[in-house]
């Protein structure tokens, strides 16, 4: 099976949970969404096309795998409101990752994955993950082949379908390692774009994100799993 590998650099980006709001807390890897929304920048494809019934990325299969522990911090941001007839300021939390590493992968035919390949290193639209001035740089961009994986299979700093304390996963301990818990959340899948260009979540499942140092075992997915390097991942349906 062929995919595009795109190795990115960030030098800072905040995924916000989705329900979180004065305090906004990060996920540890961009969305599948967002993702998806990345490789529309590169094609240069409106948000309203891409969400659409037909849209030339519907067939598209994502994955992300974190490459480092990025640090982070805590901005303090204010938001101006009207109430009553007066301005006020409303204060909330942003936590930010710096200096992240991811590789993002796409599974296509293999036309879209050329064109692919080619628009990210021409872009139309500027590519960031996350809000608009935050910008990335694409450091390589190949095709490659992704082989089918033998149990045990071995995951960390992925995203994995369902929530990871039913999957019957094994964690595995590393001496000296300072973990941070995996974060199960419902995310969308797609949006639905309407009059105004508001976007409105749909399609919502449960995925598990496992940051860069926390590896867990499985012994069988229901779905096939595939090997890159010295990890395994799958990938995510729409």
């Amino acid at each position: 099976m062929k995919a595009l590998a795109v190795q990115v650099r960030v030098p800072t980006a905040s995924f916000r949970r989705p329900l979180d709001h004065t305090y906004q807390r990060t996920l540890p890897l961009p969305p599948p969404t967002t993702v998806i929304g990345l490789a529309a920048a590169a094609l240069g494809i409106s948000a309203s096309e891409l969400w659409n019934s037909d849209s030339p990325l519907g067939t598209v299969r994502v994955q992300v795998l974190a490459q480092n522990i990025p640090a982070r911090a805590t901005d303090l941001w204010t938001l101006l409101k009207i109430k009553s007839g007066k301005m006020e300021r409303s204060p909330y939390l942003r936590e930010l990752l710096f200096n992240a590493q991811f590789t993002l992968l796409y599974q296509a035919d293999e036309p879209l994955l050329d064109r692919l390949q080619q628009a990210f290193w021409q872009p139309i639209y500027p590519l960031s993950l996350g809000r608009e001035d935050e910008l990335i740089q694409v450091e390589s961009c190949e095709i490659i082949d992704c082989l089918p994986a033998e149990p045990p299979y071995r995951f960390y700093g992925v995203i994995l379908p369902g929530d990871l304390r039913l999957l019957h996963a094994r964690p595995v301990v590393q001496p000296g390692v300072v973990l941070e818990p995996a974060v199960v959340e419902r995310l969308p899948t797609a949006f639905a774009i309407d009059r105004n260009e508001q976007r409105n979540p749909q399609n919502l499942r449960t995925f598990t994100l496992l940051p860069f140092q926390v590896i867990v075992e499985l012994e069988q997915m229901n779905i096939p799993v595939y090997a890159l390097q010295d990890r395994h991942f799958v990938w995510l349906e729409r």
